[in-house]
């Protein structure tokens, strides 16, 4: 099982109910091929930067689940005759950041001196 982020573009949504049932639709068909939503964020309207199909605004929803990678491929096909989704674009989730790379940026900040890959401050010249 990967992490994936999905951004998803809605045509734009009538009311909140209609919106919360295309959610819905769309969590369900994630957990119907064994994937797991972690988090959904509602990034609202937005505009596109050119016309696209006669529309000119969309719906965003960033979603982050977690799934087979064999299985993203024929997520995406689902969604593609789903006529509630717009567009869809499916990225792995990038990782974690590490405690030990927050500490050494905070010291770096700190002293205002760059910091090597072993976490050392340079030597002075």
């Amino acid at each position: 099982m990967k992490k994936y982020e999905g951004l998803i573009i809605l045509p734009q949504p009538v009311d909140e109910q209609t919106l919360e049932d295309k959610l819905d639709k769309i969590r369900a068909e994630i957990t119907k091929h064994g994937g797991v939503v972690e988090h959904t964020t509602r990034m609202g309207r937005q505009t596109f930067a050119r016309r696209l199909k006669k529309k000119d605004t969309g719906f965003y929803i960033l979603l982050t689940f977690t799934i087979d990678p064999l299985k993203i491929a024929a997520l995406r096909e689902r969604y593609k005759l789903n006529e509630d989704v717009f567009r869809v674009q499916f990225t792995l989730a990038p990782p974690p950041a590490r405690e030990g790379a927050k500490e050494a940026d905070k010291d770096a900040k700190k002293a205002d001196k760059p910091i090597q890959a072993d976490g050392k401050k340079p030597a002075k010249i």
